[in-house]
């Protein structure tokens, strides 16, 4: 059993050298998934969808059970590595990794080369471009190391304080100061809720989960193209109301964006998709449904249910801040407030190469315990034994 004791972790981050990330990838292991169900407390990390109805053109990883067959891996096919698929070698040859195993009955199209590890199976498969399946051996995961890094590293990019120029603003078409670069027709719709960001590097929004859940008040993204965004939002259980738009385009693959965008839900014990959205979502802590037609992005939850949603491949690859935290002692005791909420919440919901590089080891230390996470056949993952104590 993996302990993560509030006051170690929220000393661990004033003490932290820094997250830095350069040529390295931002979600570590992650980064080459595009859907990644890590378990949390009761929560097992089990992937669950509709099957053949909702292809993943990317990969998958489960903690926990995958239970539903369905077409993986079309964005592989033909694809520049460079471009479409830049962190595919951390994924060591596999498409699919099921720690616990695989229960679903019915065919996996696997398409674009790559192997499935699932030490129990009840599948059938067809490896259309290579690949086989892997039934024993230690998972090509250690989703217990990677969860605890992803708990860090969401946690810690809820706290950043960026600069004037990092900073976003939260505004509407009706202010002329609002997105002035943005001339098209979009501008009418003075309903939308626009994130205007202006710097060429990395923009940082912060929302609450009314903004986030408005049917309303559709979200803009407004920002210089390349840019890395970052959307920290607030509240424990959260819903994206409606689709949402970039730069005045409703998102899609084709925006060509999504490596860029991240969505971040630090505090979240459940998270909807009710809309299309195309970019990174972290909420290591949260059990995530889809109900939208797509998204586009590497997804990391505590557990993902795809009810109908078609998953697109597309890896982030933004450049996200380094974070030397060294918080005022008011800070401290605001991160944790916010921790001890998030801990009795949980309780109560039963279910529930050439860069600097600095950030895995970050988070076993500020955690003060590592675990292999490595699931025994036929066995659920540590991660779901993990707690967090006062």
């Amino acid at each position: 059993m993996r302990i993560i004791k509030t006051a170690s972790l929220v000393l661990g981050l004033s003490a932290c050298c820094a997250i830095c990330y350069a040529d390295s990838p931002p979600l570590g292991a992650a980064s080459a998934y595009n859907l990644v169900a890590l378990g949390y407390l009761s929560t097992p990390g089990d992937i669950n969808g509709p099957g053949v109805s909702s292809d993943v053109t990317g990969r998958i990883a489960a903690a926990g059970y995958i239970t539903s067959a369905t077409t993986i891996g079309s964005a592989f096919q033909s694809v520049d590595n460079t471009t479409n698929d830049p962190w595919g070698s951390l994924a060591n040859g596999y498409a699919v990794v099921a720690g616990a195993g695989i229960s679903a009955s019915g065919t996996f199209d696997i398409n674009g080369g790559g192997n499935v590890y699932a030490p129990t199976n009840a599948a059938s498969y067809f490896f259309n471009d290579g690949g086989h399946l892997v039934t024993s051996g230690p998972s090509p995961i250690n989703f217990g190391a990677l969860a605890t890094s992803l708990d860090t590293e969401s946690l810690q990019l809820a706290a950043y304080a960026p600069s004037a120029s990092e900073t976003g603003t939260v505004c509407s078409y009706s202010s002329a100061s609002c997105a002035p670069a943005e001339t098209g027709s979009i501008r009418s719709n003075t309903s939308l809720t626009v994130l205007y960001g202006s710097s060429s590097t990395l923009n940082v929004f912060d929302l609450t989960a009314a903004q986030f859940a408005s049917t309303s008040n559709a979200l803009d993204i407004e920002v210089p193209v390349g840019s890395t965004v970052i959307v920290n939002v607030a509240g424990t259980s959260v819903t994206l109301g409606q689709s949402v738009y970039f730069n005045g385009s409703e998102e899609s693959v084709n925006n060509d964006d999504g490596g860029n965008i991240l969505f971040n839900f630090a505090g979240a014990s459940t998270v909807s998709i009710d809309g299309q959205v195309d970019g990174a979502v972290l909420a290591p802590f949260a059990v995530l449904t889809a109900n939208c037609g797509q998204m586009g992005g590497t997804v990391v939850a505590a557990e993902i249910d795809d009810n109908s949603c078609q998953m697109e491949n597309a890896e982030f690859n933004g450049i996200l801040p380094t974070i030397s935290l060294t918080p005022e002692p008011g800070t401290l005791v605001l991160m944790g407030t916010g921790m001890l909420s998030l801990a009795g919440m949980v309780r109560r919901r039963k279910r529930a190469g050439a860069g600097s590089v600095c950030q895995p080891e970050a988070g076993a230390e500020l955690a003060g315990r590592w675990e292999s996470g490595n699931a025994a056949p036929g066995h659920r993952s540590p991660r779901e034994s993990r707690t967090r104590r006062l």
